[in-house]
């Protein structure tokens, strides 16, 4: 079924392609070679500058992040280094043991304090150090340039208990944490390193280091790193963003930092509104974002878009009018031969003016001219002569129909008179001046009114020696076809044949004559009820009316049948050609029907060249 709807559009398709005019054609193909490149262009150059740039784009930020991956990891050995030195000092395991005899450790503090506050001054990334034990603290220092400080932290946002937990972790090596801290409406990132403070030679815990990070050190790695305004890169840590540049999707950032799995390289995802990159820090279990908006990234590519949009448009302008040029430099002359064409249709053999072509349609053209010179040629040599032998042949079919009627109405006439002397003889004579008048005309076609008119004083006269009840006429004929003009007498030996072979026979019968518009044509018919013909010989006229030989008959056929038959279909042939057709059916003791059908066109065409050749036969008289 599905098969058969698609064929069914692929013919209409191509029907319709057959009704439209060749410069809409033209105009078609010109678009269909021109727009389909430009589009597949078009959209691959469109895929391709996407590809490219969402891969240097996504190479530039990977190398990118991992720079900033190598500058992180560098400060984070570097503040490793840091702590392990202080792990070095002695004052620190003085302060440590003093305060787990709970003897008087200031003095020691106090040297430790100093050496603490050389490490912050010579290391703008430490912001504040401190030693704590769990129960209590025992020395911070802070960059007095800072806002926060350990002092602040521990224990009043982070519990020392909480301190050790993260530091046990390491078991003696640095650990790295992030603390989001809350300080009056707004909240601030802390980052710490803690470490868990082992007895050199006994190895057991004796307190913990806590060193606090500027975050400040992450801000200056991102602005020496990143360019582009529009891009934002930030570092996460224990799901808190330490340090961000530029404005990105937070929520949506954690969502996909869940997601990683590869804990190497760079992982990319793409949404609609942006193109996220994640590096993870294995050191200290941290990842590296950047995050771009999709429509800041292919800004260009939206340019290039536009440009596109503009070229096609530029393209189906120029192209339309080239395209509008060639099909009428092209259609001019083909339109010209349609044209004259039409007026030879017409009978008005005219030929081309010059065009000026030299290409295949000016030799056409040429040709066509050269062919019109020669038809016209072969018009005023031959014309004449044929339309007189036609109208010879015309006028010797007619005379053999005038004797034989003329001899029948005669006799009719006779017989009355020998009956007695009435008032029908007057009728009759009447009648028969009718008839004598319309045979006496010269005009070649009557309309079928007075051929009805003549046909119905025919019968009538025929009545006499039938009877009247013996004899009946039936006409249906359509109001419109009342005035088209047909060959004078062409339906009246249509009759005759029916009443003198058909209905006489049988002693009594009805005629019927029938005239009707249909499908552009003119259908009349020609009915009897009388006995019909016998097949062979049906066969037999049937073959005389379809040869174009002349038909001799034998002396006792010679009763008007076939002669009458034959003449009319000539006349039909001679005036109206394939334009005009003839057929008889019959069934023995059933009747005979003749129908004729001649198209509307021709019957009007036929009158106009007899119009034509009748003036033309006056001018010559004149002259």
């Amino acid at each position: 079924m599905r098969m058969f709807k698609i064929k069914m559009i692929f013919r209409n398709l191509i029907k319709y392609y057959r009704t439209i005019s060749i410069d809409k054609k033209f105009l078609a193909v010109s678009y269909i070679q021109i727009f389909i490149p430009i589009i597949l262009i078009g959209v691959l150059s469109f895929r391709i500058s996407s590809d490219l740039i969402f891969k240097k784009y996504v190479g530039y930020t990977s190398d990118v992040i991992k720079t900033a991956r190598l500058r992180i990891v560098d400060k984070i050995n570097e503040l490793n280094s840091i702590t392990q030195d202080i792990l070095y000092q002695t004052e620190l395991y003085n302060v440590l043991d003093k305060s787990m005899k709970n003897v008087d450790y200031y003095d020691d503090v106090a040297s430790l304090t100093n050496k603490f506050r050389k490490i912050i001054l010579g290391h703008h990334d430490v912001q504040s150090i401190g030693i704590f034990t769990k129960e209590k603290k025992l020395c911070i220092v802070d960059n007095t340039s800072k806002e926060v400080g350990l002092d602040e932290i521990v224990p009043y946002q982070i519990s020392l208990e909480k301190v050790y937990d993260i530091a046990a972790k390491g078991n003696g090596k640095p650990v790295w944490c992030v603390a989001l801290l809350k300080r009056d409406k707004e909240s601030k990132v802390a980052v710490l390193i803690t470490r868990c403070i082992n007895n050199p030679q006994t190895l057991k815990f004796e307190g913990i280091l806590a060193v606090m990070i500027n975050t400040e050190l992450f801000d200056k790695t991102f602005s020496e790193l990143v360019a582009e305004k529009s891009q934002a890169i930030a570092v996460v840590g224990d799901n808190i963003f330490i340090s961000t540049k530029g404005e990105m999707n937070k929520e949506k950032i954690l969502k996909f930092m869940s997601q990683v799995k590869n804990k190497n390289g760079v992982v990319t995802y793409t949404s609609n509104e942006y193109i996220v990159n994640i590096l993870p820090i294995k050191q200290v279990d941290w990842y590296i974002v950047t995050s771009i908006p999709v429509k800041v990234l292919f800004r260009d590519i939206d340019k290039l878009r536009m440009w596109l949009i503009v070229l096609c448009f530029l393209s189906f302008v120029i192209t339309s009018a080239m395209s509008l040029m060639l099909s009428m430099d092209f259609l001019k002359p083909i339109n010209a031969i349609v044209e004259a064409t039409k007026r030879i249709r017409k009978g008005e053999y005219k030929t081309i003016e010059n065009l000026d072509r030299k290409d295949e349609l000016g030799i056409l053209i040429d040709n066509f001219n050269s062919m019109v010179v020669k038809i016209n040629h072969l018009i005023n040599s031959i014309y004449k002569e044929q339309i007189t032998r036609k109208e010879a042949e015309l006028k010797v079919l007619q005379t053999q129909l005038n004797p034989h009627f003329l001899f029948n109405i005669l006799e009719s006439i006779n017989w009355l008179a020998q009956l007695n002397g009435v008032s029908q003889i007057s009728d009759v004579v009447i009648a028969l001046s009718k008839l004598l008048e319309v045979n006496l005309k010269e005009e070649k076609f009557l309309t079928l009114e007075e051929e009805i008119k003549y046909i119905t004083s025919y019968v009538s006269i025929l009545k006499i020696n039938f009877g009247e009840d013996n004899l009946k006429l039936e006409v249906d004929v359509d109001r419109k076809a009342l005035k088209l003009r047909i060959p004078k007498l062409l339906i009246q030996p249509l009759v005759e044949n029916s009443i003198f072979h058909g209905i006489r026979p049988k002693g009594f019968g009805k005629i019927f004559v029938g005239g009707y518009i249909w499908n552009d044509k003119l259908a009349i018919i020609v009915k009897d009820d009388g006995v019909g013909i016998p097949p062979e010989k049906l066969k037999g006229i049937r073959q005389d009316l379809e040869g174009d030989n002349e038909v001799f008959l034998e002396q006792e056929e010679r009763s008007y049948t076939r002669i009458g038959l034959v003449n009319v279909v000539k006349r039909l042939k001679l005036i109206y050609g394939r334009d005009a057709s003839f057929s008889i059916e019959s069934l023995p003791q059933r009747g005979t029907t003749i129908k004729i059908e001649i198209l509307l066109d021709a019957l009007s065409r036929a009158v106009e060249e007899s119009l034509q050749e009748f003036s033309g036969e006056g001018e010559e008289e004149d002259v």
